[in-house]
């Protein structure tokens, strides 16, 4: 078997290797839309069914550049919670009373009036829909780069099959025997 047969036969094998991979990849990129979504659809149900509490802001931390966190404090049922918010658009003063929604379920589950929810929800599916993005794109190069290369290999061998032509035309229509000798003037 000759080393290009193998190549071929390499290639063939990892295609749907490929497929498989921006199909995956597809996938994870979809996963932080769903999430977001999702999300979406808690702060609606927790502004129609949760218990309505107000929340004091203790305190205001400034960590990184794009890093802030508001502390806040309430009460539900009687029993003091503390809970912290990412900031992201507008971070409130100290001592500012805020309005939310607690999960009757779950008190430490709520949306702010601004719209927030409790927690770090969807941070992971970000990093997954970004690396479903570096995989999508990767195999998606992959599979354009060989239908490139089949194409610039399919002309290279069409161009040597024009050369081999054309020097075996000039081979054939040459006259045999009739050599010239120089013409010395």
């Amino acid at each position: 078997m000759t080393t290009v047969k193998i190549v071929q036969r390499w290639w063939r094998l990892r295609y749907p290797a490929y497929l498989l991979g921006i199909v995956a990849g597809m996938a994870m990129m979809w996963l932080p839309v769903k999430t977001f979504n999702d999300n979406d659809a808690w702060e609606d149900r927790l502004r129609a069914d949760g218990v309505p509490v107000q929340a004091v802001i203790h305190e205001t931390v400034h960590k990184r550049r794009n890093s802030n966190t508001m502390h806040m404090r309430y009460q539900v049922a009687g029993a003091p919670r503390q809970a912290e918010v990412g900031c992201w658009e507008a971070c409130l003063p100290a001592d500012t009373e805020v309005r939310i929604w607690v999960n009757p379920d779950d008190p430490h589950d709520f949306v702010t009036e601004f719209g927030t929810l409790s927690g770090n929800r969807g941070r992971l599916q970000g990093v997954i829909g970004a690396a479903g993005l570096i995989l999508s794109g990767t195999m998606l190069a992959a599979v354009v780069g060989r239908f490139v290369g089949r194409r610039r290999a399919r002309r290279h061998r069409d161009w040597q099959r024009q050369q081999r032509e054309q020097r075996r035309r000039q081979f054939l229509n040459a006259r045999g025997g009739t050599k010239r000798k120089p013409s010395h003037r």
